[in-house]
């Protein structure tokens, strides 16, 4: 006779939805389930066994991400590592994935205090996290400083995505930036659409990014960064040595912040490798002098460079194509992506 998959426990996790059913085999139980309260009142089962929590769900298609943020708040983060401290456990979680849920400045300390916090034979609870998965967490200035204290106290952390926490500069300020000066294993940090300004991002590139020994990839879009910005910027261009990747994309740099980091990606001797530009109003002028370091020997290490939007007139297109050897009656007329040996150069008006 045919065998139907036993029902799955209600649990958030992989376990929950992860596969197709399978006849015949049983689904598999939870690791370590614990009961936690949700912000609508109820309370709901969470396997805090598994390697990656992923608390970003919506079961329903029908649900909005309001309804989604009201689910996990404050005191379901409490919960889980009282839970863990109660077993005197260090925690599996490699991935931990909060976005789009209600967890603010409370929140992020109880984080900060779980991650942070050690057994009773001296280990770090969160020794094991890799991926910090925050953003639209509706963190302020306070839960952006407790993000610094759990930066600078792991060893293990490698993706930070923390976007859409509207701190400011103040966020940035003082313990975050310690934080990451601290942390050795950070590869990739996101931190687009904080409202950081000209001072936040000239507080992290006047200190931490300057010599973080593994960040790769860093995004500062849509932080309202100018000309100040830019300038400090390439400043630090000049003198980073892991940075690979940098995207701000939808600021205001203006083409005086444009031909600022020109010049910090000739004083950088090729290790940056991919860079995004596009929606600053850099105009012909900003366009131009990227398209001629993008082309010349020293420009050589640009992988991929986006130019689109940038305000540049019909005219200077005619011109920039021109130029690049691609003309706007030529084969590639109709496209805004350009190959030049498998290196990317994305341009538009």
């Amino acid at each position: 006779p045919l065998r139907l998959k036993a029902a799955a426990w209600p649990v958030r996790g992989r376990t929950e939805g992860a596969s197709a059913p399978d006849f015949g085999m049983a689904a598999a139980a939870p690791v370590d389930p614990i009961s936690i309260p949700t912000a609508l009142g109820a309370r709901e089962v969470l396997d805090v066994g598994v390697s990656v929590l992923n608390l970003q769900k919506i079961e329903n298609p029908q649900a909005s991400l309001h309804q989604c943020a009201s689910r996990y708040g404050a005191q379901a983060v409490r919960s889980i590592f009282e839970k863990l401290e109660q077993k005197d456990a260090v925690s599996n979680f490699v991935e931990l994935n909060l976005s789009d849920n209600n967890i603010g400045d409370e929140g992020a300390a109880w984080l900060l205090r779980g991650l942070n916090g050690a057994t009773s034979s001296g280990e770090q609870v969160g020794k094991n996290l890799k991926a910090l998965i925050m953003p639209r967490a509706r963190m302020g200035t306070a839960g952006m400083k407790a993000m610094g204290g759990i930066v600078g106290a792991s060893k293990s952390l490698e993706n930070v995505i923390l976007s859409s926490n509207i701190c400011d500069a103040a966020g940035v300020e003082g313990e975050f930036c310690a934080g990451l000066a601290r942390n050795r294993s950070v590869k990739s940090l996101c931190l687009a659409a904080c409202r950081l300004g000209d001072r936040g991002a000239t507080l992290l590139a006047d200190g931490p990014l300057r010599v973080h020994p593994a960040l790769e990839h860093v995004s500062l879009q849509y932080n309202r960064l100018e000309v100040a910005a830019a300038k400090n910027l390439a400043n630090m261009l000049a003198v980073n040595q892991a940075l690979r990747y940098l995207d701000l994309s939808g600021n205001s740099i203006g083409p005086d912040g444009a031909l600022a980091l020109v010049d910090g990606l000739k004083k950088n001797k090729g290790r940056l490798q991919r860079l995004s530009v596009s929606q600053n109003e850099i105009l012909l002028a900003g366009a131009k002098a990227f398209c001629q370091h993008f082309t010349s020997p020293d420009g050589k290490s640009l992988v991929y460079l986006d130019l689109r939007h940038n305000g540049v007139p019909y005219p200077g297109m005619v011109q920039l194509r021109k130029e690049l050897g691609r003309p706007m009656d030529g084969p590639e007329a109709e496209g805004w992506m350009m190959l030049f040996d498998g290196r990317q150069l994305l341009l538009n008006r």
